[in-house]
């Protein structure tokens, strides 16, 4: 096992370094006491034996935890597991603007300013920014480049799989609040119109046939895995959970069917993280 402890000044964004480990398939605990690290290894070691990495959030709201810290990382570095030491800090006006957006109170301000607190708090946590093993400024770091900067200082942190969602619907019952991207394919020709096919589904071969014998719904479907064959490097450099295609047609039946059923079938061997969803199709 490893473990990554992650402190620093507060407001600096420890919880999202910690959100950003464990999407990377870190198990991730916070506000964990200095004094209570050390049983809690323990107990993850002979509940969970194969754990690869273990990520802990601990900051100076904790009693004692200057105190307790440094005599912690000497017993650490002296056991069996590797430990490293991520120390989150921002800017002096950046703190305080994120206080002045949350309007919360620097539990270290004891005269009511976030100003105070944060020089109370940076004097109090330089000893253990010096045993940082990484130091990490979010100053000017959105959220993806926050994932990108700690995936190049931790390069072998365990890679979480995008899952790509290609989604049919029918614009009839609106578009799908939760897609990222929204192709509308009303414009192809319509197996609905088309006696023997109304019945059926863009799953059943016969619809897929009579669709793929015009030109241009071969063109849509080749533009569309084109694009995301192209998209989905940069897609996962973001670190999203998820990315949802949305497809639709009129009803939802036929042609966006379709679509997703010919584009799963093209990119399967390529993409492990495939979901097909048919929003409008029972079963």
């Amino acid at each position: 096992m490893e473990l990554i402890i992650v402190t620093g000044l507060s407001g600096a964004g420890r919880h999202s370094v910690l959100g950003a480990l464990e999407d990377s398939g870190c198990t991730a605990l916070d506000n964990v006491p200095a004094r209570l690290l050390e049983p809690l290894l323990e107990l993850e070691a002979r509940l969970r034996p194969g754990r690869d990495r273990l990520a802990v959030g601990m900051d100076s709201r904790q009693e004692d935890f200057v105190h307790d810290f440094e005599p912690l990382m000497v017993r650490l570095q002296e056991g069996s597991i590797p430990v490293q030491v991520v120390f989150v800090e921002a800017e002096d006006s950046v703190l305080l603007r994120r206080y002045s957006e949350t309007r919360r109170p620097h539990h270290l301000a004891l005269l009511g300013t976030a100003e105070e607190g944060i020089r109370r708090e940076r004097e109090m946590l330089a000893p253990i920014r010096a045993q940082a093993s990484i130091i990490l400024d979010t100053s000017q770091l959105s959220l993806s480049e926050l994932r990108q900067r700690l995936a190049s200082l931790l390069p072998d942190l365990p890679a979480r799989e995008t899952a790509i969602r290609l989604l049919s619907f029918g614009f009839k019952r609106g578009v799908p609040p939760d897609a990222d991207v929204v192709l509308d394919a009303r414009f192809l020709p319509n197996p609905f119109y088309v006696e023997a096919l109304k019945p059926l589904t863009g799953k059943d071969a016969a619809v897929k046939e009579y669709l793929l014998e015009y030109p241009e719904f071969r063109e849509f479907l080749e533009r569309t895995e084109s694009w995301l064959r192209w998209s989905l490097p940069l897609v996962r450099q973001e670190g999203r959970a998820y990315h949802t295609l949305a497809i639709g047609c009129t009803g939802g039946q036929h042609r966006s069917v379709a679509l997703v059923e010919l584009l799963a079938q093209r990119l399967k061997a390529d993409v492990a993280a495939l979901v097909v969803r048919h929003r409008e199709l029972k079963g």
